[in-house]
């Protein structure tokens, strides 16, 4: 006697097979897009998997609806995920801001570092201010900004859930 497939086994093979219609049709597109937000390309890739990983069965059937708009989909999908991202970048403009909401939230690496370091943090890495300019905005020498920046990339490093080597 034969065993029957489940409807989940079943459908198994065709929702990778859309997945990755999708990413084929749209990665190029949506990869653009990203990486005008987050502004590095590595970054940028690594939003986009995140994309095409967290896609599941309801996700593409919506996607692939008559009618529907499956770029647009998948823009708001991405833009959901940029959102911490792009409110950190919003969050760090200047001192006196941080200052007076006492730190930045919505990002759990950057939460967790003290006032100063967030301000150099993001002043550098969000802003692409160098060392020099950063020291003299907020008048300390460039070693301790050069320290509280290590600082930060420590913290980042202890708190993430991957084993990367840097």
């Amino acid at each position: 006697m034969k065993q029957q497939l489940t409807s989940t086994e079943a459908s198994l093979p065709v929702l990778k097979q859309s997945k990755h219609s999708l990413y084929i049709s749209y990665g190029a597109l949506l990869l653009g897009y990203i990486k005008e937000v987050v502004k590095e390309l590595a970054l940028a890739e690594q939003y986009l998997t995140e994309v095409f990983n967290e896609l599941k069965a309801q996700d593409i059937e919506e996607i692939l609806k008559p009618g529907a708009n499956a770029f647009l989909r998948l823009q708001q999908m991405a833009r959901k995920k940029l959102s911490s991202f792009i409110n950190t970048v919003e969050n760090c403009n200047d001192q006196a801001e941080i200052s007076a909401k006492k730190g930045i939230t919505g990002n759990k690496f950057i939460s967790l570092m003290n006032q100063e370091q967030q301000l150099v943090f993001c002043g550098i890495h969000y802003h692409g201010k160098n060392t020099a300019k950063l020291a003299e905005e907020l008048n300390k020498p460039e070693n301790t900004i050069r320290a509280l920046l290590r600082e930060s990339f420590i913290i980042i490093r202890n708190y993430r859930n991957d084993t990367a080597v840097h």
